[in-house]
């Protein structure tokens, strides 16, 4: 008994379905926390705090033009991306944006002596659907007809 039930739990055909919804359930999850944690929040606050954002992740790198910009492509990420990520649209893109955004987030708290442990679990968690793919229930799959 126990034999077939290890075989039954190690078995892929037993599982066709499974990393499709485990793709679902990442991406949903992910998205929802990082996006009521921190995008919300960021998106809708202007470009004020964008500025300020950007030169906070950036002046830790000794970059010192761009604060701008790149302070909306923080918000952009975590406040849009996020939302893409979680319906499956522009999975892999968003994916990246987001992947990058965590990079300087997470190098930005390790320069500050705060843990960075956050922002590298999301990069962790976007660099696999960036690799996987949004799955078979997702809007790319329907906009492309793809099995990605």
């Amino acid at each position: 008994m126990r034999k077939k039930i290890t075989l039954f739990l190690l078995d892929k055909k037993a599982f066709p379905q499974f990393r499709h919804w485990a793709l679902l359930i990442l991406r949903i999850v992910a998205g929802y926390f990082l996006f009521m944690n921190h995008g919300f929040d960021k998106i809708s606050a202007g470009p004020e705090k964008w500025m300020k954002l950007g030169a906070l992740g950036l002046g830790g790198l000794g970059i010192s033009f761009g604060h701008l910009f790149f302070g909306f492509m923080a918000a952009f990420s975590e406040g849009v991306c996020t939302v893409f990520v979680a319906f499956g649209f522009l999975t892999r893109f968003a994916s990246f944006l987001l992947i990058m955004t965590m990079g300087v987030a997470g190098i930005f708290h390790l320069g500050r002596g705060e843990s960075p442990e956050s922002a590298f679990l999301y990069l962790v968690i976007y660099l696999a659907l960036f690799l996987a793919g949004s799955g078979a229930y997702s809007i790319d799959r329907f906009l492309w007809n793809s099995r990605k």
